[in-house]
């Protein structure tokens, strides 16, 4: 599984979309339904925008992108770069599908790893971060079979059933997803 190559112009409106303030997800893919690629959003009427997702949507798109855009966008491409990156746009036949059944999937998805993992049986094991003993012995040990199984074991990276839940699934040909809240650049707990 490969993303489709996205040119430096494509993931510049990617991102500008992604980062634009008030731009829900579900206002953008009917944007996109309805115009095809980011960069047409941008040659759209406000009038033309506000009737396909409405007056808010329309600003948002329409708005400049803030000052520190140019520095985000060669950070990103700079991310993407290094081996193993990756950036999965909305429109990228990569994009994983249940994701897609979700009426606000993220435009854009950063991943760092094996991008086949988001495509396999996966289940999600997530818990307290100040489990106990058992709970975390538990979480590795469901994880580890589930693994074994072929499934892939998808949870948040934190501290406690997260973690635990993580290094079970890699004891297994299943493997493990992290969905992370800090940006693939950060990896938090830095232990993980």
């Amino acid at each position: 599984m490969h993303t489709l190559p996205a040119t430096r112009i494509e993931l510049t409106a990617w991102l500008r979309l992604a980062l634009a303030p008030g731009l829900k997800p579900a206002a953008l893919r009917l944007l996109l339904a309805a115009f095809g690629l980011p960069e047409a959003l941008f040659a759209q009427s406000p009038d033309a925008l506000a009737e396909v997702a409405g007056e808010a949507a329309a600003r948002a798109v329409l708005a400049p992108p803030g000052p520190a855009f140019d520095g985000q966008l060669e950070a990103v491409l700079a991310w993407r770069e290094q081996p193993g990156n990756q950036i999965v746009t909305l429109d990228d036949p990569a994009y994983p599908p249940a994701l897609l059944t979700m009426p606000d999937p993220p435009p854009l998805l950063y991943i760092k790893g094996r991008l086949d993992l988001l495509h396999t049986r996966a289940v999600a094991l997530v818990g307290s971060r100040s489990a106990t003993p058992q709970g975390i012995e538990d979480a590795r040990r469901f994880a580890r079979e589930l693994s074994a199984a072929g499934v892939t074991v998808v949870s948040g990276l934190a501290l406690g059933i997260d973690g635990a839940a993580h290094r079970g699934g890699l004891e297994g040909v299943g493997g493990t997803v992290a969905v992370v809240g800090t940006g693939a650049d950060l990896v938090y707990p830095a232990a993980h």
